[in-house]
This record gives C-alpha cells, structure tokens and sequence, in this order.
C-alpha cells in the first residue's frame, strides 16, 4: 500500500509530510513514501528514541479506535512494543522500517496489493503497489522462467515477476534495501518460514457446519471498518461471492449494493434469473455489465488501442475495469470479493477416488511438453518449479491473484475485501471432511437451508467466463495474434514460442473452437510486453483505460 522512492536509509525523524488532495506522502530530500490513502486504511510514522523509526499502512479494524498520523515513542520498550503490535495486525498490513543502514519492507500474511520493487544504476530504490509505476525505472526484460511458467499455465508463487529486474514482495516476506556511501544499492528479499495447515478431523455427534460457516463469516466481515452505504459485493450467481453477499445482506439488510458482470446465451439468461432470486435477501442497488459488449480486445477497447497493461492481469479487464468504474462513479469504495473460495474448498488429491483421466487443455509432445513452445522456453522447463516462496496460510492462486487484481481497484479509490481468503475461513475449511469441500458442498447446503430453488444452489448450466474468452478469441483474438505473428513476434524471435505450432493452433480454433488455452496466453504476453514498450499515452487515444474503452463502443 505504498509508492516510494529511497535513494538511501534515511532517519526517519527528517521526514516532512506534505499533504495534497489525494492524501499527501512523507518527503526526505529528493526522494518521498507515499502510503495509499483510503478510509478503509489507516496508516502511521512512528519514531523510536534511537533513530529508528517505521512506517505502518494497514486495513482498519472495525471498534479499533484508528492510530494517530504520527508518534514518538518515549522510550525502546513502548517502540517495540508498538512494532511487534503492528506485526501482528490481523488484517493486511505493509510495514517500513527505517533503521540506520537499512531499509525493510515486510508484508503481512494476507498478501494484499503487494509491493514491487526495483533499484536503477544509479542505486535507487524503487516501489510500488503498481507494478506499472516501475516501468519508466527499468526497460522492458522478460523474466524467461516467469515467463515459461505464464505460458505453461504453471503459476508459482514467488518474489519473481514477469519483469526482469522487479520483485514482489510475498506474503510474510521482508525485503531489506542496503546502500554504503559511493556504492549502489542492493535489495534482498527473503522468505518466511512455511505457514501451519490443518487436517481434516471427523465431525462430532450434532456438529453443524453450516451454521459455523455462517457465524464465522459474520465475524469474519465485521473485522473490517467499513460504511455499509458505500460498499458492494459482487454477485455474480457463483457460490463463492453469493454467500460472501448474503452475509452481508444478512449483517446490513437494504444498505450493501451489488454488482455482477454479465454472461451471455443460456448461461446469461440461468444467470439473470439465479441473480433476481438471490438479491430478493436484501440489497441497494444493482451494477450490470453484460460482457458481450465488452469483449478482451475488442476493437476501440483500451487493450486494443495500446494502453499499457500487464499480461497477468487477466482476459477479461474489458468489462471488470468499467464495472468497477461504475461501482467508484456511484461513491463506492470497498467491494467484497469471492476471491479465496475456489482455494479454501479445495480437495486434497490424497482425498480423492481413483479420477478418469482427462485431457489436459494443452496439446503435448510426447515428452508431454505443449508443442506450441520454442527451444528456449523448452530448455527452461525445468526450472519453473525453482525459488517458489513456501506455503503461507492462503493458496498461491488467490495470492498471485490479489498482485494482478488490487492495482485495478486501487487505481479508481476502490479497495477490495476478501471474506473467503481469510485465515480463519481457511482453518474451518481445512478441517472438515472432504464431503464438506467437494462440490463446495458447504456453500450450497447454506443456500439451500435458506430456500433458494435448486437452481440457484445446483445450477444445471455451468456459469463461468470460458465462453465469453472463446467468443472474444473468435471474433478479435485470432486475427490480433495472427498480425502478431505477422509483425514479428518477439517472443517467438526469443525462441519462448514455435510459430509453425502456434499458427496451426490458430487454424484448429478458427475452424474448431478448440486449443482457446495456447492462443490466449501467447496473445496476451506478446501484446502486453508491446504495449509496455510503447509510449505512455496511446497515440490519438484518451489518457483514461475506461474513457477509452467506452469511446470504443
């Protein structure tokens, strides 16, 4: 939750705050900390007797009376224990220390909108909640194991990025920025020891889970300080984010407005009347936007025209960035995610009975290697598994997903919130029987104690986002590869790609529908490493991604 630059250790007691109407940040000579301000974060300098000093951006605890800006510790004791306080915040948290010397970013267990880090030749230290911040510091290098791993859909959780010369720092990691006189500075990051899981255990005689489910959410959502007038829940007919929402509504009857973008064909249709049953429990307002109209790369979108964007932030900015353009038009400023359900209802593959086996989405050599890959990226392929950061109390999946998505939110003033990621849900889940977890059965048998129809808890069409990809790759993104290709593509120049293999692949789908999965992914890296290398502003294009893409419609 910060942007800074720090050309050195500094003293923390020479910091100068200079407020602005967007919050304002600490200076210290040519370089400043800027922390996201937001009222559902709070954040805080607090100085040691010593020249110590640190800097604590962190989300609100609801009947936590909010820190003061600033503090003087009158003594080492009260300074550590104020330090091993905010350590320990429950919620998610970025902490600074400034000691002589030394410079240490660590995160908190949550993983929240991450920080990214680079450090120029001239010994700067760079770092952002936006990855995008850091590209006028660095040029453009793919990171070739990041990379692989992108192509391969083989996600590892880890301090490296898709950007050579940038690193994340993950869950309960402390990165440390050291810089001697005359020298250059030198970041390290290092990581935490691996997080405790629980066991599945039998339920005792009586033991209703559904009924734990529901109170743990209740608590869980009252940790965080919010107004329930300017805050929505996405509502999407998924069960992750329709009880998530429905805690809410049960918590704020009629104040939590809602939000969903919108499917098309049968599943559109199942999920319009599966969304009126559910938002009968009680909500505001209602945000739709139907995702036909709002395709990735479409034509006049903000992708399509150039604008900057990181390949990992997902196909479907198109749509997500205008829903969420509308939730920050109608004063909203947090949004309560399903984001962490898939995770936590997870079933272990020990637990599961002998499964049949099926085709994976990637076609394969037979050293089972995707035949879409070039030999540079066949020579990596050992090395994807290589410096994963170890298991924290949430999954990878969810953690690479809060990098890629806060930015998004963060950008409009929105702040995101995650019931389902959090440690306590995750400990409940992990302990319950696999009955419990497959089919997210759990979930469902709570919609279904509180009379929803069976196809709002079992909905007989699969609601997700395939077809609406496999419709956008159709219409726009076999053509944009293909001119790709056409143009040089850099990746396969690079040897990460093989172009014979891939316009095959092109063909298959245009004539099939079939390989989506090795088309997409090349499509977006080869266009989002483009469009970092282009000008800031698009040429003839609008600054704003969402102006942009609503003058494209």
């Amino acid at each position: 939750m910060f942007r800074f630059t720090l050309e050195h250790p500094i003293t923390p007691a020479s910091l100068t705050w200079r407020p602005r109407p967007q919050g304002g940040y600490w200076n210290h000579g040519h370089g400043q900390i800027e922390p996201f301000t937001h009222p559902a974060l709070e954040h805080q300098l607090v100085l040691g007797p010593d020249s110590h000093g640190f800097i604590v951006n962190r989300e609100r605890r609801r009947g936590v009376l909010s820190a003061s800006p600033m503090y003087r510790a009158p003594d080492t004791a009260s300074y550590a224990r104020l330090r091993a306080q905010s350590a320990a915040w429950p919620l998610g948290f970025i902490l600074v220390d400034l000691d002589p010397g030394a410079v240490r970013i660590t995160a908190s267990p949550w993983g929240v909108a991450p920080i990214h880090l680079t450090t120029t030749g001239g010994g700067a230290l760079y770092g952002s909640w936006d990855l995008l911040d850091l590209i006028g510091h660095i040029g453009v290098e793919l990171d070739p194991v990041e990379a692989v791993r992108f192509l391969t859909y083989s996600p590892v959780y880890s301090k490296r990025t898709l950007l050579a010369g940038v690193q994340t720092v993950t869950e309960r990691a402390t990165a440390t920025f050291t810089r001697s006189p005359g020298t250059a500075g030198r970041v390290r990051i290092d990581y935490p020891e691996p997080g405790l899981h629980a066991l599945p255990r039998e339920l005792r005689q009586g033991a209703d889970p559904v009924a734990a489910f529901e109170d743990l959410m209740a608590a869980v959502i009252d940790q965080w300080d919010f107004h329930p007038d300017t805050a929505v829940a996405d509502l999407s007919g998924g069960m992750d984010s329709t009880n998530v929402a429905l805690s809410l509504a049960q918590l704020h009857p009629g104040q939590v407005a809602t939000g969903a973008m919108l499917l098309t064909g049968p599943q559109g249709e199942q999920q319009i009347r599966r969304r009126a049953l559910l938002r009968q429990s009680g909500f505001a307002a209602d945000h739709r936007l139907p995702m036909a109209a709002h395709l990735p790369f479409a034509p006049g979108g903000p992708r399509a025209v150039g604008a900057r964007f990181h390949p990992q932030e997902g196909p479907y900015a198109e749509a997500r960035n205008l829903l969420l353009d509308r939730y920050a038009a109608a004063g909203a400023s947090v949004v309560f995610t399903g984001l962490g359900g898939d995770e936590a209802m997870k079933v272990r593959a020990d637990e599961l009975a002998a499964p049949t086996p099926q085709p994976g989405p990637l076609s394969v050599d037979h050293n089972d290697v995707p035949v879409y890959l070039g030999a540079h990226a066949r020579r990596l392929l050992a090395a994807r598994y290589d410096d994963a950061a170890p298991l924290g109390p949430a999954l990878w999946s969810i953690l690479d997903c809060f990098a890629a998505l806060y930015p998004h939110y963060m950008r409009r003033g929105l702040w995101p919130i995650n019931p389902l990621a959090a440690p306590q849900f995750v400990r409940l889940t992990e302990s319950l029987p696999a009955p419990w977890r497959a089919g997210k059965r759990l979930l469902r048998d709570r919609l279904t104690r509180r009379g929803f129809s069976r196809e709002v808890t079992h909905p007989p069409l699969q609601e997700n986002f395939q077809h609406i990809l496999d419709l956008a790759m159709r219409r726009h993104g076999v053509a944009l590869l293909e001119s790709l290709l056409d143009d040089r593509s850099w990746l396969v120049a690079e040897g990460y790609l093989d172009e014979g293999e891939l316009r095959r692949a092109c063909r298959c789908f245009a004539a099939t529908g079939q390989r989506t999965y090795e088309i997409y992914r090349p499509l977006i890296l080869e266009a989002g490493l483009r469009s970092l290398t282009q000008p800031k502003s698009p040429r003839s294009a609008p600054q704003d991604p969402a102006a942009m893409q609503r003058a494209g419609t």
